[in-house]
């Protein structure tokens, strides 16, 4: 592509390819190693118009992670209204959860961006809390004795656990398939979100 055609880029269309190229690059080298320079010549400019869109790599992994945390919050989002959160709600966690698994699954291996590996940089702050937001309006719904406090609790339950077993599955499976793992971490959760229940009022 040419520098002319490159001209003609939007600024928003420009941030776009910057974000694809910081995907492959962050995803195939890890945050550690990937140079400002490294996206750049990924996104085919220079590393100084990189920087007129991002002002350091932290910026522009803070920005990667939002755009892919929003995109999986609305899959999130969609998977447990599609599997009935209000009417079978143990089937919907298995939805979010199986979705989590699926999605560090395909990724294993690839060279893809993971927003979940390693999971300590403050990027991940805001996403875990839209997670847990999703999570909460999910048990809320399905619960409406619920109060907003425990469903926070309960949501920070599942979002942790869903995290923590699936970056220690996939770095080392073992003997243990997917559809295993998913088995252990439903229950796992499950019993979580009834103990919560058992808790509530009786319904008059």
């Amino acid at each position: 592509m040419s520098e002319v055609s490159r001209e003609r880029l939007t600024a928003e269309a420009r941030r776009s390819r910057i974000l694809d190229a910081a995907t492959e690059v962050f995803g195939r080298v890890g945050f550690e190693a990937t140079r400002m320079e490294d996206v750049a010549k990924a996104a085919g400019i220079a590393k100084g118009l990189l920087y007129k869109h991002f002002r350091s790599k932290d910026a522009m992994f803070e920005a990667l992670v939002e755009m892919a945390g929003q995109a999986f919050s609305a899959q999130l989002r969609t998977a447990l209204t599609d599997a009935d959160v209000v009417g079978r709600p143990r089937d919907a966690l298995r939805a979010g959860l199986s979705l989590w698994l699926r999605n560090l699954g395909d990724e294993k291996g690839q060279g893809a961006f993971s927003f979940s590996d390693p999971g300590v940089h403050d990027a991940y702050d805001g996403l875990r809390d839209a997670l847990r937001a999703v999570i909460a309006e999910a048990m809320l719904a399905a619960e409406p004795r619920l109060e907003v406090d425990w469903a926070r609790l309960g949501a920070a339950l599942v979002q942790g656990a869903a995290e923590n077993l699936g970056l220690v599955w996939r770095a080392c499976p073992g003997n243990i398939t997917q559809d295993d793992a998913l088995d252990l971490l439903v229950e796992f959760c499950w019993g979580g979100i009834q103990r919560l229940r058992a808790a509530l009022p009786a319904v008059p």
